[in-house]
């Protein structure tokens, strides 16, 4: 008798455990860039990448559901600001510290800087930028000290809506370097997605060192109250990294899988 009562019990506390899960649950809509592979983009009208893998992933654990909603990144800027929703890969700042409530790092994206081949340079710190103009996304932060180094005028910031855009505009010499995101990988996959930039592959050439390493969040603008859903994805992403789950998904996407 004593035996069944623990058995009971046990099942009392899991059937609580999982109502209370479900009253917690939450359907969360999320703005994101519609055109940053592989973090997330849009496929013929599919919503691809890491982001949307992982967050897949940490929904079965936060019992929240996490809804995307893909647009060039100023307005994805805009709608957060406006509470409408949340925003991913996002980087954290001072300024957007005040601002929102921000998750922690999801992903780190490697910054690169290309440029044509023939135009190479040293290029160690910000500094290195001095005079030169940069294509960089629309809304987007670099990190404070390249951030401060824009305002300070140290090189001209050249801001547009896309990293095709951009990658075009280094090609027709309308820029010095262009910053895009998330690695070489993700520069092989903007290349071959245009058959211009796919033919003058020869002409461009990634400097050595990258810009930043900026880690990625998931944010809300402070008014809209959601820390609980935070911490409910905070905890599933932290239990989440300590698997080789975590870099499986991420290789699977970086590699176009």
């Amino acid at each position: 008798m004593f035996r069944h009562r623990i058995i009971l019990i046990a099942l009392i506390c899991c059937l609580l455990a999982s109502h209370t899960k479900t009253a917690l649950a939450e359907k969360i809509v999320i703005y994101a860039d519609e055109a940053y592979p592989p973090v997330i983009y849009l496929d013929h009208d599919k919503i691809k990448g890491i982001f949307p893998d992982l967050f897949a992933r940490l929904s079965k654990d936060t019992g929240d559901t996490y809804e995307f909603i893909l647009v060039p990144w100023k307005r994805a800027l805009q709608e957060s600001m406006h509470g409408k929703g949340g925003i991913t890969n996002f980087s954290l700042t001072k300024e957007r510290a005040n601002l929102y409530d921000f998750s922690e790092p999801i992903y780190t994206d490697s910054l690169q800087l290309v440029v044509i081949k023939g135009h190479e340079f040293a290029f160690k710190d910000v500094l290195d930028l001095k005079g030169k103009i940069v294509g960089g996304n629309a809304g987007a932060s670099f990190g404070e000290e390249v951030d401060q180094a824009i305002t300070d005028g140290v090189f001209v910031m050249e801001r547009d809506p896309h990293q095709l855009s951009r990658m075009l505009k280094l090609l027709h010499g309308r820029m010095d370097v262009a910053i895009i995101g998330n690695g070489i990988e993700s520069f092989e996959l903007l290349l071959s997605s245009n058959p211009e930039l796919a033919k003058n592959r020869s002409k461009f050439i990634i400097l050595p060192h990258p810009l930043t390493n900026d880690f990625l969040h998931l944010a809300f603008i402070k008014s809209m109250n959601m820390k609980p859903a935070l911490t409910r994805f905070n905890k599933a992403l932290i239990d989440l990294k300590k698997t080789k789950e975590y870099k499986q998904i991420i290789l699977q996407q970086e590699r176009g899988k």
